[in-house]
């Protein structure tokens, strides 16, 4: 019978607070991290060579679409779950359905945490969907948070200025509302000027609805915000003036501008937009200790993209990307494993995740920084097929993920099974 105990043996662990070489014993039949020392002993134990490797904490996503049940065409819980622990993420939060049925009532919501249960290979955790007129239910949901479109999304899953308003009065204050922020009003005029699709939504349209919401957020006294996929560095600065704010910058903003669009054509719509070369690098200046970095995983098939689809598959790409920055010096290791982990288990309340600590949960990526290789949408596992980075060559290649002490992801396929995740509460 195999012992329940693994030692990663003498691999460098990056904390927020810095990086040491140690030795982390878990135990994979609690899930937990046991104790983290200078020397374990192994004896009774699995032991793993990590001399040549750092170990992070499995990365969070705190914004995916997996599809399901909406278009599992595109995605589903399995698929999309796969394509996270290929990228060393081991726990997401999933955006709620726009229909089929719209994730804005307790029954719906509760169907899709049934058919999460049996399908998550990661864990995971759900959001409620704010619509017009919900909020009562929505305050009553149980969710840990909720989604409010402030854009039109061509379904029940958006609401106006008011109606955002009732939902921050409404929800409850410790909980986070989570606001994509694109000004509609702006939107449609600005449909009349112009057919790009990255200068009809402007990222004015973007900074006016990132004020209004902060503002209802502060109106509704100590209420929690946080606002997603920022793309220009004065919505950051708006977030660093609320006191009760968090927000997060999806990696593609980071590495991709207008310029690409050259190359990526309809594949490169997404909603809120690339922006310019000198916004990105502005962007890039903002990331900072208190950044959270999330996918906005929006998987769509080649022919949805053709016809207008906005989204970029990304979930699997995430830590990837960031660790290519490591390679860069753009960002250090104790900062990489704050802004895709520690901070996003923070800002969402997952119990036992965010960091290689005592007592956490064991959920632990070892990556050779010192390996380069090469992005496909084949190694990336997204039932969509495709990825805005195929073909680019980085440094930090993901040799194992293990969620909860298990082996989940061994570096070219995924071992953990639907139903294996978790939802964290």
């Amino acid at each position: 019978m195999k012992s329940p105990f693994i030692v990663f043996k003498g691999g460098k662990i990056a904390t927020p607070l810095g990086v040491r070489r140690a030795d982390v014993l878990v135990d994979s039949k609690s899930g937990r991290i046991l104790r983290i020392s200078s020397h374990i002993l192994s004896k009774g134990a699995r032991a793993i060579n990590c001399h040549s490797l750092i170990l992070l904490p499995g990365a969070i996503d705190p914004h995916v679409h997996m599809r399901d049940p909406e278009d599992t065409s595109k995605e589903s819980f399995s698929t999309g779950t796969a394509s996270a622990l290929s990228g060393g993420v081991t726990t997401i939060i999933d955006m709620p359905c726009y229909r089929n049925p719209a994730t804005t009532t307790i029954p719906a919501y509760n169907k899709k945490r049934a058919i999460a249960r049996k399908k998550c290979r990661c864990d995971y955790q759900l959001r409620f969907g704010a619509s017009e007129r919900n909020q009562k239910e929505a305050a009553r949901s149980n969710s840990p948070s909720l989604k409010v479109f402030l854009a039109d999304t061509g379904s029940e899953l958006s609401c106006s200025y008011a109606a955002a308003a009732r939902h921050f009065a409404a929800f409850p204050k410790e909980k986070p509302i989570c606001v994509h922020a694109e000004d509609s009003a702006r939107i449609n005029a600005r449909k009349l000027r112009f057919v790009e699709h990255e200068k009809v939504r402007d990222k004015i349209s973007a900074q006016i609805a990132c004020e209004k919401a902060l503002k209802f957020a502060a109106r509704a006294g100590r209420r929690r915000i946080h606002m997603c996929h920022l793309t220009t560095a004065k919505e950051v600065d708006m977030c660093r003036r609320h006191q009760n704010a968090t927000y997060e910058i999806n990696p593609a903003h980071l590495h991709l501008c207008i310029d690409d669009l050259r190359d990526l054509g309809f594949l490169g719509k997404v909603n809120p937009p690339l922006r310019d070369r000198t916004e990105m690098k502005r962007l890039w200046r903002k990331v900072g200790d208190d950044t959270i970095m999330a996918s906005d995983h929006a998987p769509h098939l080649p022919r949805q993209k053709k016809s207008g689809a906005p989204g970029f598959p990304g979930v699997g790409t995430l830590l990837p990307l960031m660790l290519q920055a490591v390679h860069s010096r753009k960002l250090t290791l104790p900062r990489l494993a704050r802004i895709t982990s520690y901070n996003a288990a923070r800002a969402f309340s997952l119990s036992g995740k965010g960091e290689i600590a005592e007592g956490k949960d064991a959920d632990i990526v070892l990556v050779d920084m010192a390996r380069k290789w090469r992005i496909s949408a084949k190694n990336r596992l997204s039932k969509c097929g495709w990825t805005p980075f195929e073909g680019a060559e980085i440094y930090g290649k993901i040799e194992g993920v293990y969620l909860r002490g298990r082996l989940a992801y061994d570096g070219k396929k995924v071992l953990s099974r639907a139903g294996n995740g978790k939802e964290v509460k």
